[in-house]
């Protein structure tokens, strides 16, 4: 397929994609350039003329989130790690993390009040951005600055950031969404061989869990399955019924969001057995990250979603919060409910964007600086840190410093913030230091690339329809009916007043539009 036809492909705008921002501000490309001109020079039989002056370097301002890492404090070119990208790309770099679970509104507030950085990270395209003409399309730039981009980063991922033949981000590319994780020393404790491929068979094997003390102590303290609070990171177990936090489905002719979608009722039946029969964390709609996991780490947990990514990172951790007993953190497929075509979370290629303002004055500086993070310096700088500081390279092979990348406390935020590409087997096992670290998060990532529910509205224009956040998964009307459900507050037919509330809220435009979208497009 060429360039030229890759850019014309159009994508599905999930609400998944949303971050609510305002914005106004206008700009074009620029004159400067990321990249210092060459410098020539005339001998005379007095002097040598000067050198041409190297341009300065652009000034580029970022809003992105920390993704729940421990980020570098005060000004970012005081910081080494972000210096080197900022000297390698000749920019000026005012990079402004945001907590990740305030993202969203942290963004809103900053762009009501005028501060309108050059680059926005979010996920996919921002809908409303998009529909007020806020963020510019990177066709042209990525075409002529971005040879790199387009090597490394994946068609599919191109197409989740492109509407209407316009590429309105930079993706980072992925193999697959969350995957569900197992204790497999627990399985082989219990005696139960096989991973399961049904929710039956999940619920015999965290049955056995709660009831045969697989930690071994004694203590009727198993939580068999743990969760996130606002029912997250659950996802794999709701997808064993075909639906998901933000997927559509197809219902009696209509698309609906899987929210309202009778399997989701099934879905939320089946969290209703997990809390009566105490197979879950009792606080598995309240916990903080920090003390999900520890409990996980803690030897108190069975099963529990997260992403292929951080395999590894489990496996070390109870390596070393439980030495000697064997832990053995493997990730499974999902199980599926009878009738159920696919399971696992949405399929996706792509996972955060970065998406340039009408604000940016150099947008051709900002391509460069992404295009230099996924060439092989570049991505040797986000898996490795600074040559000859945290890796050194001698003949090709590298030596990576794990320890001092570690204590100067870049190993975490650095991969997070600047990775575009999907992986790299062969620098996962000199990152991860061992063979067989590389082999548990590849492992991991071919079980997500192996299942996952594809949408079936992937290049639905976007709608000038008002967003209506608090209908989504997210919003408070599902969350408050799914709780009182799945905590036996109200009968599981409850769902149904809960359906007939959505619709009144939500109203019949954005159905219609969705669904004749479907039925003209669906043979195409």
């Amino acid at each position: 397929m060429s360039f030229k036809k890759k850019w014309g492909s159009t994508v599905c705008l999930t609400m998944s994609t949303i971050v609510l921002l305002t914005a106004c501000s206008s700009g074009n490309e620029g004159s400067s350039s990321s990249t210092t001109p060459s410098q020539t020079s005339t001998q005379t039989s007095v002097s040598q003329a000067p050198a041409t002056p190297a341009a300065a370097p652009v000034k580029i301002r970022v809003f992105a989130s920390d993704v729940n890492q421990p980020i570098p404090g005060g000004k970012t070119m005081d910081d080494p790690t972000m210096k080197y990208l900022a000297q390698k790309s000749n920019t000026d770099l005012d990079w402004v993390f945001l907590p990740h679970g305030q993202y969203g509104e942290q963004v809103r507030i900053k762009f009501a009040s005028g501060d309108i950085p050059d680059v926005v990270g979010g996920w996919g395209i921002n809908y409303e951005l998009l529909q007020n003409e806020q963020i510019i399309p990177l066709n042209d730039y990525i075409d002529k600055y971005g040879p790199n981009l387009k090597k490394m980063i994946s068609q599919a991922a191109w197409d989740e950031v492109t509407t209407n033949g316009k590429i309105m981000a930079i993706p980072e590319g992925q193999l697959g969404n969350n995957v569900l994780y197992v204790r497999k020393d627990w399985m082989d404790k219990v005696g139960i061989a096989n991973p399961p491929q049904t929710p039956d068979e999940l619920l015999t094997m965290l049955r056995a869990f709660r009831d045969k003390d697989p930690n071994g102590n004694g203590k009727k303290d198993e939580m068999a399955i743990s969760g996130r609070e606002k029912f997250s990171w659950v996802d794999n177990v709701m997808t064993m019924y075909g639906v998901d936090a933000f997927n559509r489905v197809l219902v009696n002719g209509e698309v609906v969001p899987s929210v309202i979608s009778p399997n989701m009722k099934q879905a939320l039946g089946f969290f209703r057995t997990l809390v009566e029969e105490k197979l879950i964390d009792s606080e598995f709609l309240t916990n903080k990250r920090n003390v999900w996991e520890q409990k996980i780490q803690n030897n108190l947990v069975g099963a529990w979603v997260h992403t292929p990514s951080l395999a590894w990172d489990w496996q070390d951790k109870l390596n070393k919060s439980l030495p000697g007993i064997g832990a053995n953190v493997i990730a499974i497929k999902t199980p599926k409910a009878p009738g159920v075509e696919s399971s696992g979370t949405s399929v996706r290629a792509s996972n955060k964007s970065f998406m340039v303002t009408k604000a940016a004055k150099d947008p051709a500086a900002i391509i460069k600086m992404f295009d230099w993070l996924v060439s092989q310096e570049g991505q040797e700088y986000v898996n490795f840190g600074i040559p000859n500081v945290t890796y050194k390279k001698d003949g090709g092979k590298i030596t990576y410093d794990l320890k001092k990348d570690t204590d100067d406390k870049t190993a975490l935020w650095r991969p997070s913030t600047f990775n575009l590409v999907a992986y790299n087997r062969d620098f996962l096992e000199i990152q991860l230091g061992s063979k067989e670290a590389a082999d548990k998060v590849d492992s991991a990532y071919k079980v997500a690339a192996s299942e996952g529910m594809k949408s079936i509205v992937a290049g639905l224009p976007p709608t000038k329809l008002p967003a209506k956040p608090e209908l989504e998964f997210s919003g408070t009307l599902f969350q408050e009916a799914a709780a009182q459900i799945m905590l036996g507050k109200q009968p599981l037919d409850y769902f149904d007043t809960y359906v007939k509330q959505w619709r009144a809220q939500a109203g019949t435009e954005r159905i219609k539009y969705e669904t004749d979208w479907y039925n003209s497009n669906k043979k195409k």
